[in-house]
């Protein structure tokens, strides 16, 4: 399909680490239409894309064997020093979750090159620059998401104290609701 073939305006391009979408709005048949592309060899990745693509590969590797022992969790009981590596590797994934966005400082978001080899794309739409958008969001809440369940795991030691605590105090509360 060609660029031509239908298309008559251009709603936008989004950028990501591996390819680049353009959304077309189709007025014959009166809907959006995204054709997502990878980078032509023309295009040259910069220290910010291979920084970023490092970090969204360093998050697969770490976080892929941690999230598959955290659902052996309840058929294996770990040590709380197992769990302190675990939650610690953990902080590390959604610290490398978050420099993904590290792109946004990219060539193509600063300098927005054209990465169409359109003549039609480069007379009908103007570079916008970057911003964050559905993947950049993605990246934001994986971020947090695992932020949290770092803590959570690195605080799960602690919380059989704490019911340990709460059991205590029951008990002695019950005991002296049925002395009186």
């Amino acid at each position: 399909m060609t660029d031509q073939e239908g298309y008559e305006t251009i709603d936008g391009v989004s950028y990501g680490l591996y390819f680049y979408s353009v959304q077309y709005f189709d007025e014959a048949n009166e809907f959006h239409i995204t054709q997502c592309n990878p980078y032509p060899p023309n295009v040259v990745n910069d220290d910010y894309v291979k920084v970023a693509r490092a970090f969204s590969a360093a998050a697969l590797i770490i976080g892929f064997p941690i999230v598959l022992l955290l659902c052996l969790t309840s058929c294996i009981k770990f040590g709380d020093r197992t769990l302190r590596v675990m939650s610690t590797l953990l902080m590390l994934v959604a610290i490398c979750q978050f420099m993904i966005l590290v792109f946004l400082k990219s060539e193509r978001c600063v300098d927005n090159p054209n990465p169409a080899d359109s003549s039609y794309l480069q007379s009908q739409f103007v570079w916008a620059s970057c911003h964050l958008h559905k993947g950049s969001k993605y990246v934001i809440v994986a971020g947090v998401l695992w932020s949290l369940v770092a803590v959570t795991l690195g605080f799960s030691s602690q919380l059989s104290l704490v019911e340990a605590r709460l059991r205590f105090t029951s008990m002695s509360l019950s005991s002296a609701t049925t002395t009186i």
